[in-house]
């Protein structure tokens, strides 16, 4: 198993649209020694003109796209070789290997170094001498006495052949740091050219069960998933081939998840002495009773005044609020699903996807897997070319563009979201068209255009803060690139915002009732992550994950490389952000809170974001709730009164008082179902304790 199915195990996969791109990567890149960048080029020369029989080659394809390659050379004295390098629209990694492995295919010895899938430097060593395991990266300098058999698992690379070792081990093995892996072979497959390879399951990673093939030597052959694959070279097109096999058990294991846990709501249920969140009036009431029968919100009264039979749920120091809304996911994956529901997030708004999210809302309806409403499904477009995005439709002129948004109005998409690679001309004559279809338009202001611009071209929404905070620096800069992010990084602190220009941008988004998606919560993660420091929305919760997982995010990381001397300028950067959102809400402009990121407990950190930014708590539980039914126009949800569906959640304590309560689910009902938060939690790995 590669360092690449190891990032996809262990740490969040990065969704379509989560801005974690390294921001002055080209600036560091120029101010490297010449000496460095010709080692390297020759380097890399020589690695891939020395190639023999022995060199294994993987294809990383993102939507039928190669977009990268893992050479596995094994070299004269038994060692191995391997080059990993993945380009995402500038993002991607590249990490060079060297390891040393036994008999069996444990790692004794690793030493990576390159660049992670953001551009940050990668430094790893694992050595295993005489019963002594030691290790040093970017977070880490420990080391370990070794009794047995132990495989080490890299922070940010990887060595060894871990399937071998599973089955040269009875299936199962202990892991270093911690933990212990299982292995289960599930089935054997032949291609049409007469190989023939296995898929194998194992545990003991991540949330879920993951999948892979390996061949008739135990070494890996492909890891393959709806978004992104790492397959043999020449085997490319048998991706849809194997997933649609790899899918029989990926989906019993859904699928029985949704049978299992939704509790059908057979009899009345009764929430006794409960305070209610009034989401249209942003108060509280308390003392409250409240009955729910198939489905529908029957009475709410003062305590002890309904009389019933049925299911009863104790309410004393609780508060009940209408389902959340998550207004920025990329709905990818069935964990999200588990994620969202266990948070208490019932409706999402997907900003962009491949056809098979149409596939996933049916399974959704049918009850076959776990997850919330998608309300609103976003057409994605982008203009073709070597930024574009990965899926959608990507077009190289305004024809193309109308034909997609044809298409998306007759597969019932609502909006329309229009990304980086959109030429400034194409704009109005492709909201025009969106308009005629009436599909809202939504999205990134494309490169060599501001805001302003894009709002008077007719832009219903703008996606991200970032895109606000460019609109101060003109219409020169190509936000396809990474200067999108190191710009508003670098100079967002320095912004006036009691300024004319601020003054009169605030206005005319007031003047043209435009909607804004902060996804705040990207950008504290973006400016404000180092190494060795947990993320300020992990902090109470680290405890509940997987050990792997909080190894990882222990390690901290993951924002941008930030330049010498400009440590506090990304940090007072994203203030202003927090700022600019602040002022966004005192002038009357709606907010719709999104996220681009974890499902769930993001949302839940967006939040609190926005109470530290200063709106007041009981005003952004509206936002999330009331707010965001009435503008997708789904008034039958987000707000708790008699006769609505009862689309309700139920949490510890008073998230008026401390909007961080939000995070302590204890009880959801949706759709006529109740779910319990501890049991979605437990399904996927993750404790969860009120």
């Amino acid at each position: 198993m590669k360092y690449y199915e190891y990032r996809k195990l262990f740490t969040v996969p990065p969704s379509l649209n989560v801005e974690i791109i390294i921001l002055n990567f080209l600036n560091k890149f120029l101010h490297m020694r010449k000496s460095i960048l010709l080692s390297f080029f020759l380097y890399s020369f020589n690695f891939l003109s020395a190639q023999s029989p022995d060199t294994i080659t993987y294809s990383i394809v993102t939507a039928g796209k190669i977009k990268g390659f893992d050479k596995l050379l094994r070299n004269n004295d038994g060692s191995y070789s391997e080059w990993y390098q993945y380009n995402d629209r500038g993002r991607g990694d590249s990490i060079y290997t060297e390891f040393r492995e036994d008999g069996q295919g444990f790692p004794t010895y690793i030493k990576a170094s390159g660049k992670d899938y953001m551009k940050n430097n990668v430094s790893e060593e694992f050595s295993l001498i005489n019963g002594i395991a030691k290790w040093k990266n970017n977070a880490e300098d420990e080391q370990k006495t070794v009794t047995d058999k132990t495989f080490y698992s890299g922070l940010k690379s990887s060595g060894g052949h871990l399937i071998k070792a599973l089955k040269a081990n009875g299936n199962k093995i202990n892991m270093l740091p911690f933990g212990e892996v299982k292995l289960t072979v599930l089935e054997k497959h032949l291609l049409n050219d007469g190989k023939t390879i296995w898929l194998v399951k194992t545990e003991g990673f991540g949330l879920t069960p993951s999948y892979s093939w390996i061949d008739e030597a135990d070494i890996d052959f492909a890891f393959v998933n709806e978004w992104q694959s790492s397959i043999r070279k020449g085997y490319e097109k048998n991706i849809d081939e194997l997933l649609t096999i790899q899918k029989k058990y990926e989906s019993a294991f859904y699928n029985n998840l949704a049978e299992t846990i939704p509790q059908k709501m057979e009899e009345p249920l009764f929430i006794r002495d409960v305070s209610v969140f009034d989401a249209g009036n942003a108060t509280m009431l308390f003392h409250k009773d409240l009955l729910v029968d198939n489905g529908i919100i029957k009475s709410i009264a003062s305590s002890n005044t309904i009389k019933t039979k049925g299911r009863i749920v104790d309410g004393k120091g609780k508060t009940l609020l209408p389902g959340l809304w998550d207004m920025h996911v990329h709905f990818s994956d069935n964990v999200d699903g588990i994620l969202h529901m266990a948070a208490g997030v019932t409706h999402v708004r997907d900003m962009g996807n491949s056809e098979l999210l149409l596939e996933r809302i049916k399974q959704i309806n049918a009850g076959k897997i776990i997850g919330p409403r998608v309300e609103i499904m976003s057409g994605f477009i982008d203009g073709a070319g070597p930024f574009a995005a990965p899926t959608g439709a990507l077009i190289n002129n305004v024809e193309e563009g109308k034909k997609a948004i044809k298409e998306y109005a007759a597969k019932g998409y609502q909006q329309i979201k229009l990304y980086s690679s959109i030429k400034p001309e194409w704009v109005k004559p492709l909201i025009d068209e969106a308009k005629h279809y009436n599909l809202r338009v939504c999205g990134h202001i494309p490169a060599f255009m501001t805001a302003t611009q894009a709002i008077n071209a007719g832009y219903d929404e703008v996606t991200h803060m970032n895109m606000l905070a460019l609109n101060f620096f003109g219409d020169t800069v190509d936000t396809r690139s990474p200067l999108r992010f190191s710009l508003p990084a670098q100079k967002a602190a320095y912004l006036n915002l009691n300024g004319a220009a601020m003054k009169e941008f605030i206005q005319l988004l007031k003047k043209k009732n435009i909607t804004v998606d902060p996804t705040l919560g990207v950008f504290e993660g973006l400016f404000m992550a180092r190494d060795k420091i947990i993320p300020t929305k992990f902090i109470n919760n680290i405890n509940n994950f997987p050990l792997q997982w909080q190894r990882s995010i222990r390690a901290g990381g993951g924002g941008i490389p930030v330049p010498e001397g400009m440590d506090a300028t990304y940090l007072q950067s994203f203030d202003v952000f927090l700022k600019i959102t602040k002022m966004l809400y005192d002038n009357g402009i709606r907010i719709v809170p999104g996220t681009d990121g974890l499902a769930g407990f993001d949302l839940h950190r967006e939040l609190e974001l926005y109470v530290k930014a200063g709106i007041p708590a009981n005003k952004v539980l509206q936002l999330a709730t009331y707010g965001t039914a009435q503008y997708t126009n789904r008034k039958s949800y987000g707000s708790i009164e008699e006769g609505k569906n009862a689309d309700i959640i139920l949490v510890e304590g008073n998230p008026v008082e401390n909007i961080s309560n939000i995070r302590k689910t204890v009880l959801v009902i949706t759709q006529g179902k109740v779910y319990d938060p501890i049991k979605l939690y437990n399904s996927i790995s993750i404790k969860h304790s009120n």
